[in-house]
């Protein structure tokens, strides 16, 4: 796409926000769509090249179902000449393990993973019916300047010092900068097809977790424990705050499986460079554009 017109849902969140500066900066006009008011259409004096879907959450499926029905019936009056729509690496089930591909049927393990397999098969219905390309983007867990959701929790873990790695666990997830991410989803936009995203690598949980405490300000490595040591100490005092928060099942359970992206087809597709996630993260990467 050259000086495009895009139609943009989700503009002032955190991938939102990326889109719409490389998006600037490349020569774009982004017409923000807003979903929170009756689906405000503003007047557009052209055709859009492009309508982007990133509205959403992962954790309200019920949100994302209202906002993504609310985005086609906005976009339907405008007739944009393609869609793209951001979706989620949680319409995978949370432990597929690795190296999933486009083709594994989907099996979210969450509602809001749910939402986004139904939005999938909404926006593909209308695409076919209007006749225009649609490209959907999976995105791995996405870190960026305003992080929230799982990332920002984890990230509140780490820095208030109620992190404890299990020695046994070596699950590894997915991951992608915004601004990769958003340089992806400009590059995509107006083709056809399904793309997971991702920096290409397999990252460690424990590893994500030192990263996160470099960002914070001073590295710290994780205590690490045995499991056969967290299952006495769960045993002998369950009712423990500290035991609840750090070693519960709804604390372990999802850092301890994996989940990583197969993203050979955005590569055949596009060919791009993405940063090291953890390296971001850490902010030891020279070459990232930092906000701050």
């Amino acid at each position: 796409m050259e000086n495009s017109t895009i139609l943009l849902s989700g503009a002032g969140g955190m991938l939102g926000r990326y889109i719409s500066a490389r998006a600037r900066a490349a020569g774009h006009r982004i017409i923000p769509l807003s979903l929170a008011d009756g689906s405000m259409v503003p007047k557009l004096p052209e055709r859009p090249d492009v309508a982007i879907h990133c509205a959403g959450s992962e954790d309200d499926a019920a949100l994302n179902d209202r906002l993504g029905r609310s985005f086609l019936d906005a976009v339907a009056a405008v007739a944009p000449k393609a869609v793209l729509l951001v979706s989620s690496w949680q319409v995978y089930s949370a432990d597929a393990g690795e190296g999933v591909d486009e083709t594994r049927p989907l099996w979210a393990s969450t509602e809001a993973g749910r939402s986004k397999a139904r939005m999938e098969k909404e926006f593909g219905d209308a695409a076919r019916m209007a006749g225009i390309p649609l490209a959907v983007v999976r995105p791995a867990r996405i870190f960026g300047s305003g992080v929230g959701g799982e990332m920002r929790r984890l990230f509140d873990r780490v820095v208030a010092g109620k992190y404890l790695h299990i020695r046994e666990n070596d699950a590894r997830l997915s991951l992608v900068t915004a601004h990769d991410c958003a340089a992806v989803v400009l590059a995509l936009a107006g083709r056809s097809g399904v793309y997971n995203v991702s920096d290409g690598r397999g990252h460690r949980w424990v590893d994500l977790c030192e990263a996160m405490s470099a960002n914070a300000g001073e590295f710290k490595r994780m205590p690490r424990i045995p499991a056969k040591w967290a299952a006495v100490i769960k045993k002998l005092f369950p009712r423990l705050p500290i035991v609840k928060v750090m070693l519960s099942d709804k604390a372990l359970k999802p850092v301890s499986t994996s989940l990583t992206l197969d993203t050979s087809r955005l590569g055949s597709a596009i060919g791009m460079e993405f940063h090291d996630t953890l390296e971001v993260i850490a902010r030891r990467d020279k070459s990232y554009p930092y906000e701050n």
